[in-house]
């Protein structure tokens, strides 16, 4: 695993002014974010702000079904909001993988949301669940849209994913399903 940096809470703009400059971009400057950078972006999307282990990012009865599958150059991780780190997936170069979009092959950093549908358990209906996980992941992705905002990162939020291909890198399971994607990266 690689550990994580602790969260600098006390950086960043005010809020009205990260709101007042959220945009989504597609060009990104060829460097990696700094391990406080990355550091910074997993706590403030779905990170534990609180004793009790509740999130940054709300959800619905607290079930926290999302899992953050982090991109890089150097492999694919899963962040671990417990521990605040990294765990490896797969070695190597996989950006190519992260989105249909030609700027996500060579983006810095591609973030994946997947929802673990059986953590769902209050109803068995497929449709409802999707609209659960649909409403929380829309919470983590503005906090990552924010927290770019914040710290003059580029970011765009997608949906164009071969989820099949993708999800079989991943080694998900079937009832583990890639809802959205944020690829991120300092300006060009």
């Amino acid at each position: 695993a690689i550990p994580l940096q602790p969260p600098e809470t006390q950086r960043g703009k005010p809020l009205m002014q990260a709101l007042r400059d959220r945009k989504s971009e597609r060009s990104f400057a060829d460097r990696p974010l700094t391990v406080q950078e990355l550091s910074n972006l997993l706590w403030a999307a779905n990170g534990i702000n609180r004793s009790n282990g509740h999130r940054t990012a709300p959800s619905a009865r607290n079930v926290q079904e999302f899992d953050l599958y982090v991109i890089r150059q150097d492999g694919i991780y899963v962040y671990e909001p417990k521990q605040h780190q990294l765990r490896p997936i797969a070695a190597g170069d996989h950006r190519k993988s992260a989105g249909n979009d030609s700027y996500v092959a060579t983006a810095p950093l591609n973030l994946i949301y997947v929802a673990d549908l059986s953590k769902i358990s209050w109803t068995r209906d497929p449709n409802v669940k999707l609209r659960i996980a649909g409403l929380n992941v829309g919470f983590i992705a503005e906090n990552v849209a924010l927290f770019c905002s914040s710290e003059g990162l580029n970011s765009v939020p997608r949906i164009s994913i071969d989820t099949d291909s993708l999800s079989t890198i991943l080694k998900l399971r079937p009832e583990q399903k890639i809802i959205l994607a944020t690829t991120v990266g300092p300006p060009k």
